[in-house]
């Protein structure tokens, strides 16, 4: 069995993805031409999809402050044609199709409200359409929950206000996220609103994205402080510490999403082993803008320090590698083994928030078989 036949076996876990990073140029020209939306340059689906071949690649001594607000602003501006019920509903159930081509059966998804609702897209829209995709994602072998993510580059207020909107869905999303441009927007900025989240029962994360100012200190900040004091476990995490990865601490988040500087030092990667957090790692998309060589030696740093990791496509309809992409790429840059993408994606599930015992179970025990095959 060759390994790109071994991964396409695996069953996988998304946990660091972004539906809105998964519009793609088709559904984007399908939302444009149904709400009358003009898009500037683009007299044709082919013109449009030129828009997102933009390779971002990497150029020696570039800021990587610059290439995110670059990468924002075209993330941000596709976002326009999203107007209705039916609109989010038809992105999230395509990628869910594309979930189920992959034999990815455990997504955990970003959605970023914010960015609807600045437009005047009314929250119970968004959600609405959202939660209908997640309604069929089951009939597609795909178990799918919702992350809200704070648009961190806007107001603490408006962060705020966003999680109190989300209110009434409480018991409907799954943890709460912080995205966007990290520069000058700390975590700490959004505590108030990672407290009410963790007031409704949701898990705690946050992007600590990639040579960021102060990224050392954000990470400290997400994995010490976050969202104040953690809940007690419940039980069925507690009776079953093999099918869950449970922090150590009993302040801050559950999960760091990126927080690849974590292997700048060795301060940070004794933190975070002593958390017991895991990182939802995107590397693919990393080494296109900072170089394989900035990025595949943190990957295998962390890894081999016995930090759990996932790896990720996190908005492949513009970084262009999916989700079997990624576990192919990194494991060429990294040199990795066919057991080591097998530890990956058993790591994922072990970070997964789902309560669902039953379903880690036969993931795990088809991963197993699986890798049994492979090995033998």
């Amino acid at each position: 069995m060759s390994l790109s036949s071994f991964v396409a076996q695996l069953p996988k876990c998304e946990q660091h993805l972004h539906i809105e990073g998964t519009l793609t140029a088709e559904r984007r020209w399908k939302c444009a031409h149904a709400n009358k939306i003009e898009l500037p340059g683009c007299n044709s689906l082919e013109d449009l999809k030129k828009q997102y071949l933009t390779e971002y690649l990497y150029e020696e001594g570039q800021d990587a402050t610059k290439y995110l607000q670059e990468f924002l602003e075209v993330y941000y501006a596709s976002m326009n044609v999203l107007l209705t019920e039916d609109d989010f509903y038809n992105m999230a159930l395509d990628y869910i199709k594309v979930a189920q081509s992959q034999n990815i059966r455990y997504l955990e998804a970003f959605f970023d409200p914010q960015a609807h609702t600045s437009r005047g897209v009314k929250f119970e829209t968004v959600m609405e359409g959202l939660l209908k995709a997640q309604k069929e994602a089951a009939d597609y072998n795909v178990q799918l929950h919702w992350v809200l993510c704070i648009v961190r580059d806007m107001s603490a207020e408006s962060g705020l206000d966003i999680v109190k909107q989300a209110e009434p869905y409480k018991d409907k999303i799954i943890a709460l996220g912080l995205d966007s441009d990290e520069h000058d927007n700390p975590p700490s900025k959004f505590q108030d609103a990672f407290l009410l989240a963790r007031s409704y029962g949701w898990k705690i994360t946050a992007h600590c994205d990639v040579d960021q100012k102060n990224t050392h200190e954000h990470i400290k900040y997400v994995v010490k402080e976050l969202a104040g004091s953690r809940p007690e476990f419940k039980k069925h995490e507690l009776d079953n510490p093999d099918l869950y990865l449970l922090p150590k601490f009993t302040t801050g988040a559950d999960r760091i999403d990126h927080g690849m500087n974590t292997a700048d030092t060795t301060e940070l990667l004794d933190l975070v082993k002593a958390a017991n957090l895991g990182l939802t790692l995107c590397p693919m998309g990393y080494q296109k803008h900072l170089g394989p060589h900035n990025v595949f030696p943190k990957v295998t740093k962390i890894y081999n320090y016995g930090i759990p990791v996932t790896l990720n496509s996190d908005d492949p309809a513009y970084l262009v590698y999916s989700k079997t992409g990624t576990l192919l790429g990194v494991a060429d840059g990294c040199k990795l083994t066919a057991k080591d993408l097998y530890n990956f994606e058993k790591n994922a599930i072990r970070m997964a928030w789902t309560s669902d015992i039953e379903f880690k179970r036969k993931f795990l025990d088809e991963l197993d078989d699986v890798y049994s095959k492979y090995a033998s």
